[in-house]
């Protein structure tokens, strides 16, 4: 796979990671934190996120790996920023933090699980192409097989059941390619 696309997709692994990372921490009550900070946060999800994709990996891989890398910085934010606990200094703050990341880590790893598929089908799909293209310049023309000649005005009753039909309907795929020969 060509360096660029890795890069690309480890930065948005990085980026949603340590965005939504530090959402959820400010979101549940932890304190503010510096742009500096999420820059430097993000350095290690992005180099492990290189390292690993290169390849498709299951939806489990995402989940599992976004939900680690939840934990991870929010364990790094929670010492970097820690959270202000609300009137006498008893919080029930790392609860809903905990509750937060894991809700939105499992959504995060869903979302860019879905993004992943649409790559790699993609991918998939713009490789094959070329090769679809040689296929069909190389069949040539398609003769019908001689001996039979088509009825061009024939009026049924009853729809076509021929042996053809049956065997195209039940194989469900297109038709083979026909060589002239």
């Amino acid at each position: 796979m060509a360096l660029a696309l890795r890069l690309i997709r480890a930065a948005a692994f990085a980026v949603v990671c340590v965005m939504v990372s530090a959402g959820g921490h400010t979101f549940a009550g932890g304190g503010a934190l510096s742009a500096l900070s999420l820059v430097v946060s993000s350095v290690v999800p992005f180099a492990l996120a290189l390292v690993f994709n290169g390849r498709e990996r299951a939806c489990e891989t995402v989940l599992a790996a976004t939900a680690i890398t939840q934990v991870v910085l929010h364990q790094v934010f929670a010492q970097i920023a820690p959270a202000v606990p609300a009137g006498g200094g008893h919080s029930h703050v790392n609860v809903g933090m905990a509750l937060v990341h894991l809700t939105v880590a499992l959504l995060s790893g869903w979302w860019l699980h879905q993004g992943e598929s649409v790559v790699w089908t993609m991918l998939r799909l713009w490789a094959t192409a070329p090769l679809r293209l040689l296929f069909l310049m190389a069949a040539g023309p398609v003769r019908a097989p001689a001996g039979r000649r088509p009825a061009l005005f024939a009026v049924r009753s009853r729809p076509w059941r021929s042996r053809e039909f049956a065997a195209a309907v039940r194989r469900r795929g297109p038709p083979m390619l026909a060589h002239a020969g």
